[in-house]
């Protein structure tokens, strides 16, 4: 891992650990086992690596989503695929679903960053735009649909997490009939 890297992946943890206020530079620098001269050659100052984190965390949210969804299925098969892998992605990236959490909000995350960061999701919402037009969905805005099935999925994560629930593939099934359910016409 390059230096880049290290920083990047040690303020990462660092704040979610104990947020972005509570995290000096001098201690990214320590953990990374990096000079902080080394940080600013890479980043003007620590709310440019928020924001890379986010950007990145949002990319990563656009490919996974959409891996393997079925192009000539239903779109009720294809939400579900987009609803595991979310789903999976959160289980299998914990830091990054706590970031998003807790950080990838404003207003330590502004508009302008959020707006550039809507490119990665430009596949997804084609895809619900489509439903929406085929009436496989309610016709609602697409924000809308967007934001109340993926809260769905943050909400179940939140009690696995939280250890609520232990969401079994039985309670999986049920959340995710419960979000179908919640947008389909």
């Amino acid at each position: 891992m390059d230096k880049k890297q290290r920083i990047i992946l040690t303020m990462l943890e660092l704040v979610v650990e104990q947020g972005v206020h509570a995290t000096p530079m001098s201690q990214v620098a320590k953990e990374a086992g990096v000079a902080v001269g080394t940080i600013y050659h890479y980043f003007k100052n620590k709310e440019q690596i928020i924001e890379e984190i986010y950007s990145m965390i949002c990319q990563d949210f656009g490919t996974v989503l959409m891996a393997n969804v079925p192009k000539e299925d239903t779109f009720e098969k294809q939400y579900r695929v987009m609803w595991l892998n979310l789903y999976n992605y959160f289980l299998g990236n914990p830091l990054a679903f706590k970031f998003m959490e807790f950080v990838g909000v404003p207003p330590i995350i502004n508009s302008e960053i959020r707006l550039k960061s809507v490119m990665h999701f430009n596949t997804i919402r084609d895809t619900f735009l489509s439903a929406i037009l085929k009436k496989e969905v309610r016709d609602v805005h697409v924000r809308l649909i967007l934001q109340m099935s993926m809260g769905n999925v943050i909400s179940a994560t939140r009690l696995k997490f939280k250890k609520e629930l232990p969401m079994t593939n039985v309670q999986i099934e049920d959340a995710i009939k419960m979000s179908w359910d919640s947008i389909k016409i």
